[in-house]
């Protein structure tokens, strides 16, 4: 019985999370990121500064994963036994050794794009410098982060992402408004072997927008919207910074430790 509870638990908190979400964003100003659960803004940064971030992340991502100043770490997405990504690594609170980044932060560049189109304050936990290796067979399919209080994310490319295969950033517009679907999914998963929060029923993947476009590009992004990284990706490793943040109502302080416990200990 306490395996049924706790599927219907899991069950349960998806049914509560995405009530709550659906209010959430019922009651935002109508705009491109709040409508879509994205929106994508070109010459965010210059080739310049991609190249450099591109450049500080190759320098500390070799090897397994570690921790290198600070709140600073890796993660390598292969350590982890689900066999999932296994082509990504990160770098995270890059922040901490980046006099740049921390500046971003501090001037609440990031934030302000989001609060404006929120209506509400935004903070960031911090920065990570993701390495997307070719990979055909390992991909996350359609899922989302989670339900409520808010994921938001802003990617940029640090490379021209010019076809499907440099493995564009996936997303399918208004999902983030869904609700009977991503129930059914949850359910599905607890039912079967499915990942949490995975989304693999009922996607009409047809209408997803997979974001070609040139280094520098900024994407915001929901994510409670229905997302992947494209799985096809046989062209060209993909650098991109990402930053992760939530409304200041449900910031609960400190940096990233997204992966930190695959670091060793000591």
């Amino acid at each position: 019985m306490s395996g049924v509870r706790a599927r219907w638990a899991t069950c349960r908190a998806a049914i509560w999370g995405n009530r709550r979400a659906r209010w959430f964003w019922a009651h935002k100003p109508a705009n491109e990121f709040t409508r879509n659960g994205f929106e994508v803004i070109e010459g965010f940064l210059s080739r310049e500064e991609c190249v450099r971030l591109s450049r500080l992340a190759d320098v500390h991502l070799p090897g397994p994963g570690h921790r290198v100043e600070r709140t600073c770490y890796t993660w390598v997405k292969s350590e982890a036994s689900h066999g999932r990504n296994t082509g990504v690594r990160e770098l995270l609170n890059v922040q901490d050794i980046d006099e740049g980044l921390a500046s971003m932060l501090h001037r609440r560049t990031i934030q302000d794009l989001f609060e404006v189109r929120l209506g509400e304050r935004v903070e960031i936990y911090g920065f990570g410098i993701q390495f997307d290796g070719i990979d055909t067979a390992t991909k996350r399919g359609f899922h989302v982060d989670g339900f409520f209080p808010p994921q938001l994310k802003a990617f940029v490319y640090l490379n021209d992402v010019e076809i499907d295969g440099d493995g564009p950033y996936t997303i399918v517009p208004g999902s983030h408004r869904w609700f009977g679907r991503k129930i059914l999914n949850d359910f599905a998963n607890a039912l079967s072997t499915g990942a949490k929060r995975d989304m693999r029923f009922l996607v009409p993947a047809r209408r997803a927008r997979r974001v070609i476009a040139s280094a520098g590009t900024l994407i915001l992004s929901t994510q409670d919207a229905i997302h992947k990284g494209w799985g096809d990706h046989w062209n060209r490793p993909r650098h991109a910074l990402v930053a992760y943040g939530t409304t200041t109502d449900h910031f609960r302080g400190g940096s990233l430790t997204e992966g930190v416990e695959f670091l060793p200990v000591g």
